[in-house]
Protein backbone atom coordinates (compact mmCIF):
# COMPACT_ATOMS: atom_id res chain seq x y z
CA UNK A 1 0.00 0.00 0.00
CA UNK A 2 1.33 3.44 -0.70
CA UNK A 3 0.63 6.60 1.12
CA UNK A 4 1.16 9.94 0.40
CA UNK A 5 0.57 10.91 4.20
CA UNK A 6 3.91 13.76 3.89
CA UNK A 7 2.30 15.53 1.18
CA UNK A 8 -0.54 17.42 3.14
CA UNK A 9 0.14 19.96 5.40
CA UNK A 10 -2.75 22.14 4.20
CA UNK A 11 -5.00 19.68 5.37
CA UNK A 12 -2.96 19.49 9.15
CA UNK A 13 -3.61 23.10 9.71
CA UNK A 14 -7.34 22.76 8.75
CA UNK A 15 -7.94 20.48 11.19
CA UNK A 16 -6.05 22.46 13.69
CA UNK A 17 -8.06 25.53 13.03
CA UNK A 18 -11.37 23.33 13.30
CA UNK A 19 -10.13 22.07 16.99
CA UNK A 20 -10.39 26.33 17.69
CA UNK A 21 -13.50 26.68 15.77
CA UNK A 22 -16.39 25.32 14.22
CA UNK A 23 -15.54 25.29 10.68
CA UNK A 24 -18.40 25.28 7.90
CA UNK A 25 -15.94 22.83 5.63
CA UNK A 26 -14.79 19.31 4.99
CA UNK A 27 -11.99 18.16 6.91
CA UNK A 28 -10.03 16.73 3.70
CA UNK A 29 -9.19 19.12 0.36
CA UNK A 30 -11.12 18.54 -2.91
CA UNK A 31 -13.95 17.10 -0.35
CA UNK A 32 -16.61 19.36 -1.92
CA UNK A 33 -19.13 16.93 -1.59
CA UNK A 34 -19.38 18.44 1.72
CA UNK A 35 -19.20 21.83 1.18
CA UNK A 36 -22.55 22.60 3.06
CA UNK A 37 -21.55 20.87 6.41
CA UNK A 38 -20.53 21.90 9.68
CA UNK A 39 -17.95 20.28 11.87
CA UNK A 40 -18.02 19.09 15.40
CA UNK A 41 -14.85 18.65 17.41
CA UNK A 42 -14.26 16.24 20.56
CA UNK A 43 -13.13 19.01 22.41
CA UNK A 44 -16.02 21.65 21.79
CA UNK A 45 -17.40 21.14 25.49
CA UNK A 46 -21.25 22.73 26.02
CA UNK A 47 -24.20 22.00 28.20
CA UNK A 48 -25.90 18.49 27.54
CA UNK A 49 -29.38 19.62 26.12
CA UNK A 50 -31.99 20.16 29.03
CA UNK A 51 -33.64 23.21 28.65
CA UNK A 52 -36.05 21.75 25.32
CA UNK A 53 -39.97 22.22 25.68
CA UNK A 54 -40.56 18.55 23.56
CA UNK A 55 -40.17 14.92 24.98
CA UNK A 56 -36.39 14.27 24.24
CA UNK A 57 -35.28 10.68 22.61
CA UNK A 58 -31.78 9.28 23.01
CA UNK A 59 -30.61 6.69 20.42
CA UNK A 60 -27.75 4.27 21.00
CA UNK A 61 -25.35 3.53 17.69
CA UNK A 62 -22.96 0.66 18.32
CA UNK A 63 -20.22 1.40 16.38
CA UNK A 64 -18.15 -1.96 16.86
CA UNK A 65 -16.38 -3.49 13.87
CA UNK A 66 -17.62 -0.18 11.28
CA UNK A 67 -14.40 0.44 8.82
CA UNK A 68 -13.66 4.17 8.10
CA UNK A 69 -12.44 3.73 4.67
CA UNK A 70 -11.78 6.17 1.89
CA UNK A 71 -12.41 10.35 0.84
CA UNK A 72 -13.93 11.81 -0.11
CA UNK A 73 -17.66 11.27 2.15
CA UNK A 74 -19.69 9.55 -1.39
CA UNK A 75 -16.85 7.40 -1.62
CA UNK A 76 -18.42 4.00 -2.31
CA UNK A 77 -15.86 1.92 -0.29
CA UNK A 78 -17.32 4.01 2.73
CA UNK A 79 -19.87 2.03 5.36
CA UNK A 80 -23.29 4.06 5.97
CA UNK A 81 -26.26 3.21 8.18
CA UNK A 82 -29.80 4.39 8.23
CA UNK A 83 -31.83 4.81 11.78
CA UNK A 84 -35.18 5.03 12.37
CA UNK A 85 -35.63 8.00 14.57
CA UNK A 86 -38.92 9.35 13.56
CA UNK A 87 -40.32 11.69 10.58
CA UNK A 88 -38.80 15.16 10.75
CA UNK A 89 -37.47 14.69 14.12
CA UNK A 90 -34.83 17.05 14.86
CA UNK A 91 -30.92 16.20 16.52
CA UNK A 92 -30.25 18.03 19.17
CA UNK A 93 -27.48 16.23 20.74
CA UNK A 94 -24.50 13.98 19.87
CA UNK A 95 -22.29 12.08 22.30
CA UNK A 96 -19.91 9.29 22.01
CA UNK A 97 -18.04 6.81 23.93
CA UNK A 98 -15.59 4.82 21.55
CA UNK A 99 -12.22 3.09 21.14
CA UNK A 100 -10.90 3.85 17.51
CA UNK A 101 -7.50 2.23 15.25
CA UNK A 102 -5.69 4.37 12.60
CA UNK A 103 -3.14 1.80 10.39
CA UNK A 104 -0.36 3.56 10.46
CA UNK A 105 0.23 5.87 8.48
CA UNK A 106 -3.35 6.51 8.86
CA UNK A 107 -4.18 9.01 11.54
CA UNK A 108 -6.45 8.93 14.50
CA UNK A 109 -7.94 12.70 13.94
CA UNK A 110 -8.61 11.58 9.98
CA UNK A 111 -11.49 9.42 10.78
CA UNK A 112 -14.74 10.79 10.49
CA UNK A 113 -18.08 9.90 10.94
CA UNK A 114 -20.87 12.17 9.23
CA UNK A 115 -24.95 12.83 11.06
CA UNK A 116 -27.09 14.00 8.47
CA UNK A 117 -30.43 13.26 7.10
CA UNK A 118 -30.72 10.44 4.02
CA UNK A 119 -30.33 13.15 1.36
CA UNK A 120 -27.95 15.37 2.58
CA UNK A 121 -25.04 15.65 5.24
CA UNK A 122 -25.05 18.22 8.52
CA UNK A 123 -22.52 17.25 10.75
CA UNK A 124 -18.95 15.84 10.90
CA UNK A 125 -17.42 14.39 13.87
CA UNK A 126 -13.72 13.32 14.37
CA UNK A 127 -13.77 12.17 17.79
CA UNK A 128 -9.69 11.74 17.79
CA UNK A 129 -9.35 15.58 16.43
CA UNK A 130 -5.57 16.99 17.33
CA UNK A 131 -4.00 13.02 17.62
CA UNK A 132 -2.20 13.29 14.27
CA UNK A 133 -0.62 9.63 15.13
CA UNK A 134 -1.77 6.05 14.24
CA UNK A 135 -2.58 3.56 17.27
CA UNK A 136 -5.41 2.83 19.47
CA UNK A 137 -7.26 5.12 21.68
CA UNK A 138 -10.30 5.76 23.62
CA UNK A 139 -12.29 8.95 23.20
CA UNK A 140 -15.47 10.24 25.48
CA UNK A 141 -17.68 12.93 25.54
CA UNK A 142 -18.54 13.12 28.79
CA UNK A 143 -22.20 13.07 28.25
CA UNK A 144 -24.57 14.67 25.38
CA UNK A 145 -22.81 17.56 23.97
CA UNK A 146 -25.65 20.25 23.26
CA UNK A 147 -25.67 21.12 19.18
CA UNK A 148 -28.05 23.77 19.40
CA UNK A 149 -25.94 26.10 21.79
CA UNK A 150 -23.41 25.17 18.54
CA UNK A 151 -26.29 26.10 16.38
CA UNK A 152 -25.68 22.68 14.28
CA UNK A 153 -28.97 21.05 14.73
CA UNK A 154 -31.07 20.11 12.00
CA UNK A 155 -34.05 17.57 10.88
CA UNK A 156 -34.16 14.62 9.20
CA UNK A 157 -36.44 13.96 6.35
CA UNK A 158 -39.73 13.35 5.77
CA UNK A 159 -38.88 9.15 5.78
CA UNK A 160 -37.70 9.61 9.56
CA UNK A 161 -33.73 8.56 8.82
CA UNK A 162 -30.98 9.65 10.27
CA UNK A 163 -28.00 8.87 8.28
CA UNK A 164 -24.24 7.94 9.71
CA UNK A 165 -21.44 7.69 6.88
CA UNK A 166 -17.95 6.71 8.58
CA UNK A 167 -15.13 8.17 5.79
CA UNK A 168 -11.14 9.58 5.97
CA UNK A 169 -10.36 12.50 5.79
CA UNK A 170 -7.26 11.77 4.12
CA UNK A 171 -7.07 8.95 1.95
CA UNK A 172 -4.03 7.04 2.66
CA UNK A 173 -5.37 3.21 1.30
CA UNK A 174 -7.39 3.67 -1.91
CA UNK A 175 -9.82 1.10 -1.95
CA UNK A 176 -9.11 -0.56 0.94
CA UNK A 177 -9.68 0.83 5.13
CA UNK A 178 -7.56 3.40 6.78
CA UNK A 179 -9.08 2.86 10.48
CA UNK A 180 -11.67 0.84 12.45
CA UNK A 181 -13.96 1.95 14.24
CA UNK A 182 -13.01 -1.15 17.21
CA UNK A 183 -15.92 -0.69 20.29
CA UNK A 184 -18.63 1.47 21.43
CA UNK A 185 -21.61 3.73 20.98
CA UNK A 186 -22.60 6.86 19.76
CA UNK A 187 -25.30 8.96 20.71
CA UNK A 188 -27.99 10.80 19.34
CA UNK A 189 -30.70 12.55 21.33
CA UNK A 190 -33.82 14.12 18.99
CA UNK A 191 -37.13 15.73 19.75
CA UNK A 192 -39.84 15.67 17.64
CA UNK A 193 -40.81 18.31 14.93
CA UNK A 194 -44.95 19.54 16.22
CA UNK A 195 -47.41 18.42 13.55
CA UNK A 196 -49.41 21.59 12.15
CA UNK A 197 -52.33 20.83 14.28
CA UNK A 198 -49.95 21.16 17.03
CA UNK A 199 -48.85 24.44 16.04
CA UNK A 200 -52.55 25.73 15.79
CA UNK A 201 -53.60 24.65 19.38
CA UNK A 202 -50.84 26.75 20.74
CA UNK A 203 -51.86 29.39 18.75
CA UNK A 204 -55.66 28.91 20.21
CA UNK A 205 -53.53 28.75 23.25
CA UNK A 206 -51.46 31.89 23.31
CA UNK A 207 -54.75 33.45 22.14
CA UNK A 208 -56.48 32.42 24.87
CA UNK A 209 -54.28 33.59 27.38
CA UNK A 210 -53.90 37.18 25.46
CA UNK A 211 -57.94 37.33 25.97
CA UNK A 212 -57.29 36.48 29.35
CA UNK A 213 -55.56 38.99 29.92
CA UNK A 214 -57.57 41.82 28.33
CA UNK A 215 -60.44 40.70 30.64
CA UNK A 216 -58.27 41.07 33.68
CA UNK A 217 -57.29 44.61 32.65
CA UNK A 218 -61.16 45.55 32.01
Amino acid sequence: MQSSKWVRPAVTALAMAAAVALAPAAFAKGNSALSDTHSLVANKKVPAVGYLAAPVSTFAFDVSGIFSFDSPIGDPDNESYLIDIGTLSRVVGIGWDVTIFADAPSWLSEMVVNFGSSSSGFVNLSVGIGDDTPGTQSYSSGGILDIVGLNLDFTVDTDGKLKLTFFEAFDDFPNDWDGRWLSGTLSIQTVPVPEPATYGMMALGLAAIGAMARRRKS
